[in-house]
């Protein structure tokens, strides 16, 4: 069987999508039809499903070394279904060199060929785009008056720490000195209240100069607008700056205006009308979306990324934020020099100067220290406890961090029974008074307190599966009254962006009733990101799903009182460490972890390994 039929059951199996199939058929053609040798047709086809299945599962390009001489592309995991196996390196690197379907660094094929790494000539175009951008930002210094930073800093953060780095107060220098400046750190160890002060001393830097707040989703964009209006209330500046700085944050999406049909206003002929912009959640951008919003950016704007690097990378291709910061921050002698100049940090505290550091370890810091989470925390230790698991996580240590502490719970679940009993109780008991509200501002407010948070999509473990309980349980009550998912009091994730009506993947509402006097008339409730919310005709409600229950990459960009964390009850290839360190952190006050004890072990066991060329370029 050729290779082209080969990849026909694959896609037949599951194995591969139709698009891969549809890609690998189409670079085939173009090879013979444009004078490609016969003989290299099936690397190529290879090649191009191989490619954009793994693009799929958020890979940006494929190293060939990593499938060349070994099976590439299976159905399960028995050997028994078809599969077709790569060519040895140097073979395969030929076959798509001499191919007209493949094109090297910079050319327009469907598939690009750098060095060993195969790319869909978008992905490396992006790719290319976003190393060019932070680049260039990387290697500039920016002018400043010194001796007001450091009075600001010392008016902002107090008296300089002789014995130990403040880690804020070093990043807000950082951010002032340099145009790109990447902060990094874990829940509650104060990104924002950094983030603001760093806008205060650009601002008496150079009082005109235009901010603007961004984030991926409208919650993670209404989370940041908040966070920085209560900040800035308090800051010890004079009311022209605090004015100055911006009480209200877009999603990307917004910020770069797109049209009806997806197409941004804001691109490198029309930048956006910035001169420092903050993204928050940069862990959550792909890489598609930060080239369209750096290629938006003016050249001289400054860029501000906060996130935490532990996380999940974005639900697309790309994992632009944990490509900047590899293995962390490290500073070069100048870098530390100006940070000890203007009072950032003190020298006998400051890190040592790496002379080898990479631009991109030169630009960040990390933020250490959890102000939400105390040294008692049984939410931030286990949190610690996760991202540094390594290869093979201790059981025991695992048992004694989720029995020994008040604000976690740890509900065993080996999959014999659909859910312990203790976790319908849970759901029942959270759920139940968002049906019971006065009005839909009062709904969404209780849905916001508690939600159930997935590793999977679909089956009992999945948000589907938990969804469907919960209705089920509350219909059982009384509460959820009416056939179909038109219901009031039903919560509702937006699935696709309606540009039109202002409305995004991920926007969180509930159904509920315009008028008390028409119970049955309802409308989809949104928050306005102006502190009430806005009412949609369900005809005109974008694709969407119930919200009881989200998998964590949904759950990015928000946080949680109460938190039930579902893992499967068995291990499972989805379930990462990254994965359960994201889940872990969405709660604020309780985790109840649902999991098999293997589960959690391998999930913690296995790091996310996005394939990508941009530490590299950076």
């Amino acid at each position: 069987m050729s290779v082209l039929g080969r990849l026909e059951a694959l896609e037949a199996a599951g194995a591969l999508r139709p698009i891969d199939l549809r890609l690998a058929r189409f670079c085939a053609r173009v090879h013979r039809e444009e004078g490609g040798d016969p003989a290299g047709a099936d690397a190529v086809a290879l090649a191009a499903a191989l490619a954009s299945r793994r693009a799929g599962e958020g890979d940006v390009c494929v190293p060939l070394a990593r499938h060349a001489g070994r099976v590439a592309l299976a159905a399960g995991g028995d050997g028994a279904g078809p599969a077709v196996e790569a060519p040895p390196l140097a073979e395969w690197r030929r076959a798509l060199e001499a191919s007209p379907a493949v094109g090297g660094p910079g050319d327009h094929q469907p598939l690009i060929l750098d060095g060993d790494l195969l790319y869909l000539g978008r992905h490396w175009g992006w790719e290319a785009q976003v190393a060019a951008h932070l680049r260039a930002r990387m290697g500039r210094d920016e002018p400043v008056d010194e001796a007001r930073l450091r009075a600001g800093l010392e008016r902002l953060f107090g008296p300089l720490r002789t014995e130990a780095v403040d880690w804020q107060r070093a990043a807000a220098a950082l951010a002032v000195l340099r145009p790109l400046a990447v902060v990094t750190g874990g829940p509650g160890t104060g990104k924002t209240t950094t983030v603001v002060r760093i806008l205060a001393l650009l601002l008496e830097q150079r009082p005109g100069l235009v901010v603007r707040l961004a984030a991926p989703t409208g919650k993670a964009a209404a989370r940041l607008a908040g966070a920085v209006r209560a900040q800035k209330r308090t800051l010890a500046v004079d009311d022209a700056v605090r004015a100055r700085i911006p009480e209200e944050a877009a999603t990307v999406h917004r910020l770069l205006v797109p049209d009806r049909l997806g197409r941004f206003r804001h691109h490198a002929r029309e930048p956006l009308p910035v001169d420092v912009l903050v993204l928050d959640e940069a862990s959550m951008v792909d890489l598609p979306l930060m080239a369209r919003l750096l290629d938006a950016l003016p050249p001289p704007a400054r860029l501000v990324l906060l996130g935490d690097r532990h996380q999940l990378a974005s639900v697309e291709a790309g994992s632009v934020l944990a490509d900047l910061c590899g293995s962390g921050p490290r500073w070069r002698p100048g870098t530390r020099e100006a940070l000890v100049r203007v009072g950032a940090v003190a020298p006998g505290a400051a890190p040592p100067a790496d002379p080898a550091a990479p631009e991109p370890a030169d630009v960040q810091v990390e933020l250490r220290e959890s102000r939400r989470f105390g040294p008692e925390s049984g939410i931030g230790r286990l949190a610690a406890w996760v991202r540094e698991a390594g290869p093979a996580p201790d059981a025991r240590e695992a048992e004694a961090l989720l029995a020994g502490h008040g604000d976690l719970a740890w509900l065993r679940w080996t999959g014999a029974e659909r859910l312990p009993p203790a976790a319908l109780e849970w759901l029942e008991r959270r759920f139940a008074p968002v049906l019971e509200a006065e009005d839909a501002p009062e709904a969404l407010a209780r849905l916001e307190r508690a939600r159930v948070l997935c590793a999977l999509r679909e089956g009992p473990a999945g948000a589907a599966g938990l969804n469907a309980e919960v209705e089920a349980r509350l219909r059982a009550r009384g509460l959820v009254r009416g056939a179909g998912g038109a219901w009031r009091g039903r919560p509702v994730i937006v699935t696709a962006n309606d540009y039109a009506l202002g409305l995004y993947n991920g926007d969180v509402g509930v159904l509920w009733p315009r008028d008390p006097a028409e119970p049955d008339r309802l409308a989809a409730w949104f928050a306005d990101g102006a502190g009430g919310v806005r009412a949609v005709p369900l005809r005109q409600l974008p694709a969407h799903a119930t919200a009881f229950a989200l998998t964590v990459h949904r759950a990015q960009g928000s946080e949680y009182d109460d938190v039930l964390l579902v893992l499967p009850p068995r291990p499972h290839p989805l379930v990462t460490r990254e994965l359960v360190y994201t889940g872990v952190t969405r709660a604020r006050r309780h985790l109840t972890l649902l999991s098999g004890v293997e589960t959690l072990l391998a999930g913690c066991a296995r790091a996310t390994e996005r394939a990508s060329g941009l530490a590299a370029r950076l």
